[in-house]
């Protein structure tokens, strides 16, 4: 049998994507087999406000053999215990989302069928109140969690805050090293084989021809070889998620950098505060049916915890999905394939799990059509899975009075997102399996924040003496109570082990 591996993939763009895409690609595939090529302009600026992850992250960093406190003190990170959903229900009230589960199992049983019995009858607190990553948020306290832990009652995970432009820039240098061929000039010219319509090579601003077997487009929203030369075709949600347009804005740092990234509501959408070492991320993401560019930037504004650092960057989008990801010898990553607001902090999560599932389902010269429709079948389910999940933020409001929220509230939503919300009132269990990214937890962490109750829960928890099962919660809530009270500031852990400079943040 012939030797069929492809032997030069081009990236299209750098940023966030774009780099993630080398260094993924470099780590994989032997140096002087494959050659890697990266083309980046710098006319063409990158977005750079996605400074928050989730815990997948982690696993792009052990591939990579990166060190964790060497990538935070590089990235100006912090950590990321949650989200923390203020007025999303209503004005007033507030929970988190945490990358935790609640609680410990009782015979077996998950802890919040017994949490629902006792909810109903006034006998249980919040579901915050039992979790300790959402106490440890609280109350801005951070520890690394223990390595092998047993018990489920401390168990947690984390993710990061970060400075996307030194991500970028880190991952650069790393990718060049592994062997990443980099070039900065503008793509002139596009050409495709007459026949098949797969590109051939780009032809560039400096003059250089760069032919390639398979090409990833990191270009942004206009999807130069994507949509562009390929014509894919978009897929919108915005009937679903009508914020269209943000304005971002960084500010000084004057408090001690929260171990949650702030989610607060607003008239026409939400604002994200993202804390980092050096700086602190500020975003208004709306509406601009309900709300002008020039008030949402001033509304902004009043909002910043310090000194503005940089004039608003306004960014306009449509939430939605290129119809494939994968068209013959292109595969788009990042916001060439799509879109989703970064309520969940999921765009970077979308290009790893995009990149693996790539990676796992890799093409040799032949292209075979199966792996292109599985790939693609797969990560439409994901990010459809995905979109319900963000629209429920939406949706579930009580938020009355407010054009906007009244809007989301009472809007049509699709199928599988009813369908979800009803086996859940039904069961008092959600409904995951594995394409889901959100686990059990998190679809709990919303139900339970927007106050939507299941009708029923497992039928073994009737088998305990309610009064027992009332002991047993008090006994979870005093214990991570007592855990949180001797674990050290958010702050304080990250001077001892991350070495932020004294004067970058003011207790």
């Amino acid at each position: 049998m012939t030797d069929s591996r492809i032997r030069s993939i081009v990236i299209l763009g750098g940023g966030t994507a774009g780099w993630m895409a080398a260094a993924a690609l470099a780590n994989r595939f032997k140096q002087g087999i494959t050659r890697i090529t990266l083309i980046e302009s710098a006319e063409i600026g990158t977005i750079g406000v996605g400074e928050a992850t989730v815990p997948y992250i982690k696993e792009f960093l052990q591939d990579l053999n990166i060190n964790e406190v060497d990538f935070m003190r590089a990235t100006q990170a912090t950590y990321k215990l949650g989200i923390d959903f203020d007025g999303w229900y209503k004005p007033s009230e507030k929970f988190i989302h945490p990358f935790a589960g609640y609680g410990a199992r009782i015979a077996r049983i998950p802890f919040h069928h017994y949490w629902a019995k006792l909810r109903a009858q006034n006998k249980a607190q919040t579901l915050d109140t039992y979790c300790l990553a959402v106490q440890m948020a609280r109350h801005n306290k951070f520890a690394l969690p223990k390595a092998n832990n047993d018990i489920e009652l401390s168990s947690f995970n984390y993710a990061f805050h970060f400075d996307a432009g030194l991500f970028a820039q880190y991952l650069s240098s790393l990718a060049q090293g592994m062997g990443v061929n980099r070039i900065e000039a503008n793509v002139e010219q596009v050409a495709q084989d007459p026949d098949t319509g797969f590109i051939q090579s780009l032809t560039l601003s400096n003059g250089e021809k760069i032919q390639g077997e398979f090409f990833i487009d990191c270009s942004g929203f206009n999807g130069l070889l994507i949509e562009q030369r390929l014509k894919t075709g978009y897929e919108s949600w915005s009937q679903w998620l009508r914020c269209d347009r943000a304005v971002a804005m960084p500010c000084a740092s004057t408090l001690a950098p929260q171990s949650a990234t702030r989610a607060l509501a607003m008239e026409a959408g939400w604002q994200w505060r993202i804390p980092l070492q050096h700086r602190v991320g500020n975003g208004y993401v709306y509406c601009s049916d309900y709300i002008s560019d020039e008030i949402a930037a001033e509304k902004l504004q009043e909002n910043l915890q310090g000194d503005a650092l940089a004039e608003p960057k306004f960014i306009r989008f449509t939430t939605g999905m290129r119809k494939q990801a994968w068209n013959k010898n292109v595969f788009c990553l990042g916001l060439a394939s799509g879109f989703m607001e970064p309520l969940e902090s999921t765009s970077i999560y979308l290009i790893q799990s995009s990149l693996t599932l790539l990676l796992n389902h890799f093409p040799n010269n032949q292209f075979n059509q199966t792996l292109v429709n599985t790939v693609n079948n797969n990560l439409r389910i994901r990010q459809e899975k995905l979109r319900d999940f963000l629209i429920l933020h939406y949706y579930a409001n009580q938020r009355h009075g407010q054009a906007f929220w009244d809007e989301c509230r009472n809007m049509a939503i699709p199928d599988t997102l009813s369908a979800r919300i009803e086996y859940f009132k039904a069961t008092g269990q959600p409904q995951v399996d594995e394409l889901d990214f959100f686990d059990t937890n998190s679809w709990l962490a919303m139900f339970s924040g927007f106050n939507i109750q299941p009708q029923h829960y497992h039928p073994v928890v009737d088998d305990f003496d309610v009064q027992l099962v009332e002991q047993e919660l008090k006994a979870i809530a005093a214990s991570i109570a007592n855990t949180v009270k001797d674990l050290p500031d958010h702050l304080h852990f990250m001077q001892r082990n991350i070495f932020i400079k004294s004067s970058q943040v003011v207790e």
